[in-house]
């Protein structure tokens, strides 16, 4: 919302990417964890970017001292999710794509990724429903996709390795 900061946490993922332009087409402050690598990308993105890791707490506290209102986790990297409990005390804005069990656990939202509950039937319609929204906002420029690099079918194997290896963008499979 208009009045949110939320903090993603795996910004230049590709779903952060995608919750960091929805975010910022509903008006929000975004707050992203990302490399210094591509941090350039969140920043022009519509994101803040901040390091990950230690003392993260405290890199938050000093851009937003006022604090964060909701958070995302798109990257289940050891810490986040303590580091989410820290920053914000209703646990109901804090949500996980990748840490399910652990999300269960400690009481936040879960959205898959390990989750002991599916999606909700209004989970789900928000799903379907996002997947028009995005296209007509790629179609308009307003949302972008960032494409890696592009593989021959038969070098699947390298492409794994390079997504293991943290390639930017979705790498592509050309039959």
């Amino acid at each position: 919302r208009e009045d949110d900061t939320l903090l993603i946490h795996g910004g230049s993922g590709s779903v952060g990417q995608a919750a960091i332009q929805f975010a910022v087409l509903a008006g929000a402050r975004v707050i992203a964890t990302t490399s210094d690598a591509r941090a350039e990308r969140v920043s022009d993105l519509g994101a803040e970017p901040i390091a990950y890791g230690d003392g993260l707490t405290g890199r938050v506290l000093d851009i937003a001292p006022e604090g964060v209102t909701a958070i995302l986790d798109c990257a289940g990297a050891d810490g986040v999710l303590e580091a989410s409990i820290e920053l914000l005390e209703d646990k109901s804005r804090i949500a996980t794509i990748v840490l399910g069990a652990r999300g269960d656990e400690m009481g936040i939202r879960t959205f898959l990724g390990g989750s002991a509950e599916p999606l909700t039937a209004q989970q789900l319609q928000w799903r379907t429903e996002s997947v028009p929204v995005a296209l007509s906002l790629i179609a308009t420029g307003y949302f972008d996709v960032e494409l890696g690099e592009q593989f021959a079918l038969a070098d699947a194997a390298a492409a794994q390795v390079a997504n293991e290896n943290g390639a930017p963008g979705k790498l592509i499979l050309v039959p």
